[in-house]
């Protein structure tokens, strides 16, 4: 017997209530639903709507468009399943402080 799949909306709602009623429970099936490509589709198009800057390698939204989202996603679902996905560094941001001092993010 097989589940029908959840959408994103409803999987978020399910989680906030577990989580609310149940603060010490432990979410340890999170990365199933994390590898679907309709949970990364969704992602995408939240980073998208935010205006997401190009990460620390310099991609552009313009630039995954111009290829191929979804083989992108397909990529990216086949890297996290096969357990193979290594993510870049974080980029890092300076904000100037008082005196002549920057804070790195």
């Amino acid at each position: 017997m097989t589940k029908a799949s959840i959408d994103l909306q409803d999987l978020r709602r399910r989680l906030y209530v577990k989580a609310k009623a149940e603060p010490s429970w432990r979410f340890w099936g999170l990365y199933v639903h994390v590898c679907k490509v309709e949970t990364l589709r969704a992602a995408y198009e939240m980073a998208k709507e935010n205006d997401g800057a190009p990460g620390i390698d310099g991609v552009t939204f313009e630039a995954i468009e111009a290829l191929d989202v979804d083989a992108l996603l397909e990529q990216l679902r086949d890297e996290l399943t096969g357990h193979t996905y290594r993510p870049l560094p974080a980029r890092k941001q300076e904000i100037p402080k008082d005196g002549n001092k920057v804070r790195i993010l």
